[in-house]
């Protein structure tokens, strides 16, 4: 049987890197009692897979994770039971079955939803329209470093929706991006690039994955809807 959660992650565990979060999940299958299936061969592993990694001090409400169990379970008790053992700041939202197949879960990526808020404080001239008036220009050139040193870039083709909003005290952007292995716009290079900043990191801001979403039918879909089974 393979099932699909759906969990948030906020709070203080944000600063949890991934290899820490497998382990802790893999912790609270074995605690919850959750029958996992183990891979074959001479080093078994548990089939437990996991989404796009998470950068370190990004909140979340849109992560996934694919388990298979070696037998059905019942996925609304397997979701409390989790839910009972995890760590403060990590909750399984949704819990649901999908139809089998091979496709890794993290090659299912391909866009991702952020909402971003930047507070006012330490930008000398900070706007909605300053930000909108970027985002109209032909081009969203760049520096982004790679595997073979500093290149420049065009980001402008990897935004698929982006949307800004103001308040007396911050702005707030709502980011639709191509990610995954193939095309990835990752929000600290978006808001490097419309905010002319080498380093965002010592600026008051809030990063929140909103949504990780896969292409079908020349539209993209929410991982919760993908191949769920009704």
């Amino acid at each position: 049987m393979k099932i699909r959660l759906k969990f948030k992650k906020q709070g203080q565990v944000k600063f949890v890197g991934h290899l820490d979060i497998i382990r802790l999940f893999q912790r609270a299958i074995k605690v919850a009692g959750i029958p996992i299936d183990y891979t074959k061969g001479y080093n078994p592993h548990a089939r437990v897979y996991f989404a796009m990694p998470l950068s370190v001090g990004m909140d979340s409400v849109g992560e996934y994770m694919d388990i298979v169990t070696s037998m059905d379970i019942d996925p609304d008790a397997a979701r409390e039971r989790l839910n009972d053992v995890l760590v403060e700041g990590i909750e399984i939202i949704k819990l649901f079955v999908i139809e089998e197949d091979n496709t890794s879960l993290m090659s299912l990526v391909e866009a991702a939803e952020y909402q971003i808020i930047i507070s006012k404080i330490g930008f000398d001239s900070l706007s909605a329209e300053t930000i909108k008036h970027k985002l109209e220009q032909e081009e969203l050139l760049t520096e982004k470093k790679g595997k073979k040193g500093i290149k420049i870039v065009d980001i402008k083709p990897l935004l698929l929706e982006c949307s800004v909003d103001e308040t007396e005290d911050s702005v707030q952007i709502n980011l639709k991006a191509l990610a995954g292995s193939s095309e990835n716009l990752s929000p600290q290079l978006f808001l490097k690039t419309i905010l002319d900043e080498t380093d965002t990191q010592d600026k008051c801001m809030s990063i929140t994955r909103k949504e990780l979403y896969t292409r079908q039918d020349d539209d993209y879909k929410a991982l919760d809807h993908y191949r769920r089974k009704v």
